[in-house]
């Protein structure tokens, strides 16, 4: 019999779901390899850095635009040597036309390499550019030569692609660069037929207004294209942002429905067991270990009843948006002594850093279940304690979740919170995504990284306007 009861007692397990009221959604079995995938998750995911990587293909792209500008200086090349008569040696250019195609080449061959590219090595291609160019400008004419207008492209491509400041960089080079070919290049027969080094005063005239009118060009569509392409940028990620908001909801409807219906089916094995339990305690002839054993199991009966219970309570307050006010520093001693309760082999403590009054807040019972999750993400590190901070300003208030575990690998940290439930022995799945979500309908967020000194750090921000008591809100009894 104790056995039996061991084995009931050690059967009866609990993991904090945040229940939203919704209607029971059918969910796929989960796969061998520990990773379940909700019936509802339809939406596609964003695209990761080992399907795509857009650096790669900007740089591909340049590739193109650098080849098509080659050829056509090939095209110019071929034309002075065939039918114009000059004296004029066009060695000059073909020698950097052929070195300037070799480097082409081999940014070609890099192409084709699994190595990611960077941006600082597409900043180098950008210079490349520049350099090359000039390079022929100064075989063909320098700032006479038509094509000297090229050099607009690198700081375009660098404006829509790399950061503020490599943009600007990109410019100067360029801006340097056309400013040199106004004063030093070599004669071109076919841009400069009376060429000679400093003659031309009326040539040179039409020469500065070019300068000039790449000066200004270069300003204007540096700025603009800079604020315009941030522009993308930003509503692209927001775009993102909405896509994996909407996936997420969506997991997290299906895990609501799926905990709802979990909780109706466990009503009546809990109560068959209790009432097991209570015949088993009224025998007067029942030895003194077992009733032990069976007081305990009754108290765990009583717990896992309780706690069903709090599901119905949450499900209800979230529903009504009702809130309770609280003292910080009561609610968070309320909240780590409830959790430690069904963790009592894991140390604890409680640090307030805050400066002034401790600040009064508003809350659901939700955002008590959001700190356990990450309490129990923390603990289930292999950390023999944890620590929960609290500090506050005049917008916010922190919380932070410190343990002395292993850590979390890079690979892993990128993916907290996205809308995809992997589970694992050391948590961080469906806990912190329902954490995430919890925690952002209050306009906060959650932020989780390696502590230098070993461990990791959950932290967790919330803006007190969200947590401000109003009036019509209850007291906590």
């Amino acid at each position: 019999m104790r056995r039996l009861l061991r084995h009931i007692a050690a059967g009866i397990e609990y993991t904090p779901v945040s229940l939203y009221t919704a209607p029971p959604i059918a969910t796929q079995n989960a796969e061998p390899a520990q990773r379940v995938t909700l019936a509802t998750m339809t939406t596609p995911q964003a695209p990761t850095a080992e399907r795509y990587s857009p650096s790669v293909e900007n740089l591909r792209s340049l590739i193109w635009i650098r080849s098509i500008a080659l050829l056509g200086q090939t095209g110019v090349l071929a034309y002075v040597v065939i039918f114009s008569r000059t004296t004029e040696s066009p060695w000059g250019l073909a020698m950097a036309l052929v070195a300037f195609a070799a480097v082409t080449l081999l940014s070609l061959w890099r192409t084709t390499r699994p190595w990611p590219v960077s941006d600082g090595e597409f900043l180098l291609q950008l210079f490349v550019d520049v350099l090359g160019w000039a390079a022929l400008m100064y075989f063909s004419g320098g700032a006479n030569n038509p094509f000297v207008s090229y050099l607009i492209v690198p700081l375009v491509i660098a404006a829509a692609v790399l950061s503020w400041a490599s943009a600007w960089l990109v410019t100067a080079a360029c801006l340097l660069a056309y400013s040199g070919l106004v004063y030093f290049y070599q004669p071109f027969p076919l841009f400069t037929p009376h060429a000679a080094m400093g003659h031309g005063d009326a040539g040179q005239v039409h020469v500065l207004g070019m300068w000039f009118n790449f000066l200004f060009s270069a300003g204007l569509i540096t700025f603009f294209v800079i604020r315009m392409a941030a522009q993308l940028r930003r509503r692209e990620a927001r775009t993102v942002a909405r896509k994996e908001d909407k996936l997420r909801n969506e997991q997290i409807i299906a895990v609501a429905g799926l905990a709802a219906g979990t909780a109706h089916e466990l009503g009546t094995p809990l109560g068959t067991m209790t009432l097991l339990v209570d015949e088993m305690l009224a025998d007067p002839e029942l030895g003194d270990q077992t009733r032990k054993d069976c007081e305990g199991v009754k108290k765990q009966l009583d717990q896992c009843r309780g706690i069903l219970a709090n599901l119905t309570a949450t499900a209800r307050l979230s529903s009504v948006e009702e809130k309770q006010r609280f003292d910080l520093e009561d609610y968070l001693h309320q909240v780590i002594d409830t959790w430690a309760v069904r963790r009592p082999d894991i140390a604890h403590d409680l640090l307030l850093v805050g400066t002034g009054n401790c600040p009064q807040i508003a809350v659901d019972p939700t955002l008590a279940q959001a700190i356990e999750n990450l309490l129990n993400n923390a603990a289930n590190s292999g950390s023999e304690r944890v620590e929960l901070g609290a500090d506050w300003n005049s917008e916010s208030i922190i919380l932070t979740v410190r343990d002395w575990g292993s850590g979390i690998s890079t690979d892993r940290l990128e993916q907290l919170g996205k809308p995809e439930v992997v589970t694992s022995k050391t948590g961080l799945g469906l806990g912190l995504l329902l954490s995430h979500a919890t925690v952002e309908r209050y306009g906060g967020r959650i932020a989780v990284r390696n502590h230098p000194e070993g461990g990791a750090v959950a932290t967790l921000v919330l803006p007190r306007i969200a947590l401000s008591p109003e009036q019509g809100e209850h007291p906590a009894s």
